[in-house]
């Protein structure tokens, strides 16, 4: 009897050591708890890791003005999506920035690419219907595409919000489609120049300013 007391008193024991090693909170050294900090110090001091989505909001020539949809993949490259009117069309557009350098101020790299149809023979035959419209002859039916090359400046506000001013080159192709289709009353009413399609290329100073506000 004395050996089975001896056994059970030790395995209880043994069993109560083992829950209390389970119930205490294991205490991390300082050099193991310093880098976990200073991961989660990064983590949340980074723009990136916060924000990676935003909106951009700007103003210029060629497209006039615009709304963009902005990916941040990296504190150094922003890509948009999105579309602009320029009073008398929308477009669609898509660009790139590259930004070197870090801080509240920062020169910008920038390409855009961008296209808006021509008006259709449907809305031209209804501009000409209505006397108090624009002649059909105006730029509504010019479709462009152009190719932006700006070099700028970029203001951080803060870590959500940025300014910037970009200047540069744009070259574009329009194109002036044929008023052949148009119905019959109004085809006598044609130009010789209106009655034939043309394209016309050129490349012409361009700029835009604007802000871009991240999510996060």
């Amino acid at each position: 009897m004395g050996a089975v007391s001896i056994v059970t008193a030790a395995v209880a024991a043994l069993s109560a050591h083992t829950a209390m090693a389970q119930s205490t909170p294991q205490v991390q050294s300082p050099q193991v708890q310093a880098p976990q900090m200073e991961g989660r110090r990064r983590m949340s001091n980074d723009p990136e890791r916060l924000a990676p989505f935003g909106l951009m909001l700007d103003a210029g020539m060629p497209e006039g003005a615009g709304l963009s949809g902005v990916l941040r993949p990296s504190q150094h490259l922003r890509i948009h999506l999105g579309g602009a009117h320029n009073g008398l069309r929308g477009a669609l557009r898509a660009g790139l920035t590259l930004l070197p350098l870090k801080g509240k101020v920062s020169p910008s790299f920038s390409w855009e690419f961008g296209h808006a149809q021509a008006a259709s023979t449907k809305t031209l035959n209804r501009r000409l219907a209505d006397s108090t419209q624009l002649p059909a002859s105006s730029m509504e039916r010019v479709g462009y595409t152009y190719i932006s090359t700006h070099v700028g400046l970029e203001f951080n506000a803060t870590r959500r919000l940025s300014f910037f001013v970009r200047g540069g080159m744009s070259f574009m192709e329009m194109d002036v489609p044929s008023l052949q289709k148009l119905d019959e009353p109004f085809r006598d009413s044609l130009s010789p120049v209106e009655t034939q399609s043309w394209m016309m290329r050129k490349v012409q100073p361009s700029g835009k300013l604007g802000l871009t506000f991240f999510f996060g």
